[in-house]
């Protein structure tokens, strides 16, 4: 947003992708290079810089692709946002592991594979833990320890909680009710796929 114009909350749903190389080589092209290409083609470029002038500052040339890169874009936003992020993506992960076209809905893995979840669920919550930025004076960062995808038009929107029993309809709740004023996160730190105590 211009910084003449009047904040507007901004909830943001499951567009926090890691930035990591998928497990198998059957999915190409991978979300950063998508990303990268998305930005060239359909004027990302120009949108980068009128929106975000420090992310384009702190990632220019050939790595302005990712400002439009939930991971890298999120310090740098500014609006009141409710940013939310399974720390086990079944999107991204049904991707990166399996080359699978949308979300597995139970997925099994070897140990191999599983290491490498656990390594992206870690990763996800180091990087949930980094927000908001000190460019933020109004933010919620929601991340249980579970694997789903955009769970805000399923049952599990009032279902799937952190460990401390909150489910993204109580961080929604709370995220308006703040009407753009504070900080609230709520993070399961637990180590392990599907460690969370609410999923």
């Amino acid at each position: 947003r211009s910084h003449d114009q009047p904040p507007r909350p901004a909830p943001r749903c499951q567009g926090y992708y890691l930035d990591i190389d998928p497990y198998t080589s059957d999915f190409s092209p991978d979300f950063m290079v998508e990303t990268s290409l998305i930005t060239n083609t359909m004027n990302g470029t120009a949108l980068v810089k009128a929106a975000s002038p420090e992310c384009e500052a702190a990632y220019p040339g050939e790595q302005i692709w990712k400002c439009m890169y939930g991971t890298y874009r999120m310090p740098f936003v500014t609006t009141p946002y409710l940013m939310t992020a399974a720390q086990y993506d079944g999107w991204q992960l049904s991707h990166d592991v399996h080359a699978y076209a949308g979300i597995e809905s139970s997925p099994v893995y070897t140990d191999e594979e599983l290491a490498y979840v656990n390594t992206f669920g870690a990763r996800t919550q180091a990087m949930a833990t980094t927000l908001p930025s000190q460019l933020s004076t109004s933010a919620s960062i929601y991340s249980p320890a579970c694997y789903n995808h955009h769970i805000s038009e399923q049952p599990n929107f009032w279902k799937t909680a952190t460990s401390d029993n909150v489910t993204q309809y109580d961080a929604l709740k709370t995220f308006l009710k703040a009407d753009g004023e504070g900080v609230n996160v709520w993070i399961d730190d637990c180590k392990g796929y599907e460690c969370g105590g609410g999923c």
